[in-house]
């Protein structure tokens, strides 16, 4: 759930958090040395994503910079994408009409659950703006089946919980759902630790015990592309 927060979670030039959720209403959509994927969630192999923008013209300089951005994951990956016009796609992209800053997305297959007449992500409404093509590569990599690189349990991310609750704006539930590590199951891909990914939020710290923080990164990292290649392996081809 998209949810504009009193304080900041994360240092984001001082904007709101994005917080992530999984239920399906236009405002409600919702880093690892490899980190988190759900292979339960990933898109079946060497298919095509058919990415909805609504009223749109593919020409235009919103859509190009989403598909800009989007497009820097497609060279670790065997999944294409297929932009076009009006609602029918098997993911569907609103402007984030709450807050233009931040952006959400349902996590991989999750999006077919969504129902036809709902976005399944929302992205910033200014294309110009120096963060979005940043939010654009974290909200494919959720659409990809990624989630949070700070909610690894290796994170160890020394939370203050009283000022967490106190300042975020958020109910137990949001919090555990988009902030605290996830469990150790077998439904989840975990690798190392990555605090560079461009999955994981920047951590304010004022919310940490001790002044942990963590910086953004903008970019995919080195083990970001690591996890793409593995959770969407291109075929070698054959030598003759």
């Amino acid at each position: 759930m998209i949810n504009p927060a009193s304080q900041p979670v994360f240092l984001h030039h001082q904007t709101t958090p994005s917080i992530e959720d999984d239920t399906g209403s236009a405002h409600s959509l919702s880093r690892s040395r490899r980190n988190i994927g759900e292979p339960a969630k990933y898109w079946p192999q060497n298919s095509t994503i058919k990415i909805a923008m609504y009223d749109y013209d593919m020409d235009d300089e919103y859509v190009l910079a989403v598909k800009k951005a989007a497009s820097e994951w497609l060279p670790h990956i065997n999944l294409k994408f297929e932009f076009v016009a009006g609602e029918e796609g098997n993911v569907r992209i609103t402007q984030n009409v709450n807050n233009n800053s931040e952006g959400s997305s349902a996590i991989g297959t999750d999006a077919l659950d969504r129902s036809p007449a709902h976005p399944t992500m929302a992205l910033p409404r200014d294309h110009r703006h120096p963060r979005f093509a940043y939010i654009v590569r974290h909200e494919f990599g959720h659409m990809l089946g990624a989630h949070h690189a700070h909610q690894h349990p290796d994170a160890n991310i020394p939370w203050d919980m009283e000022k967490v609750n106190r300042m975020v704006g958020l109910s137990q539930q949001e919090v555990e759902r988009n902030l605290l590590p996830l469990p150790r199951s077998s439904k989840y891909d975990f690798t190392t630790y990555d605090g560079d990914s461009v999955m994981h939020y920047e951590i304010n710290p004022a919310l940490t015990h001790g002044g942990w923080g963590q910086s953004e990164s903008w970019t995919l990292s080195d083990e970001d592309i690591a996890w793409a290649k593995k959770a969407y392996p291109k075929t070698t081809p054959a030598i003759s």
